[in-house]
């Protein structure tokens, strides 16, 4: 096996691992916050991005989407830092993904029903 390979091997573990990791927080935040009706993940190897579609967000102010970000909290089983941005359903694919985030065609929408 070369370099090259293991390097790739190594990249898909660590986002297998964030994805485990979005797919945590997407469910809790559906639990905290029931308007949320869908969370998209945008694949990345250093942090968890998600948007969520949640129903009583005010529209937004501007052309992309505007996340918040937050960094690790091992406490919360939270091991790398992330980037959430909450819009309202009617804005999803209107808006931009935030810059470096890639595009809604590369988002993966996940299951967050309890």
């Amino acid at each position: 096996m070369c370099a090259n390979d293991r390097e790739t091997m190594d990249e898909q573990a660590r986002i297998a691992a964030i994805r485990e990791q979005a797919r945590m927080l997407a469910r809790e935040n559906k639990l905290s916050d029931p308007d949320i009706t869908r969370v998209y993940w945008f694949p990345n190897p250093e942090e968890i991005r998600l948007i969520e579609l949640e129903t009583t967000m005010p529209r937004s102010m501007s052309d992309a989407v505007e996340p918040f970000y937050f960094p690790a909290s091992v406490q919360y089983n939270v091991n790398s830092p992330s980037g959430i941005a909450m819009i309202r359903p009617s804005e999803y694919r209107i808006l931009s993904p935030p810059s470096g985030w890639g595009t809604w065609d590369e988002a993966e929408e996940l299951e967050i029903d309890a």
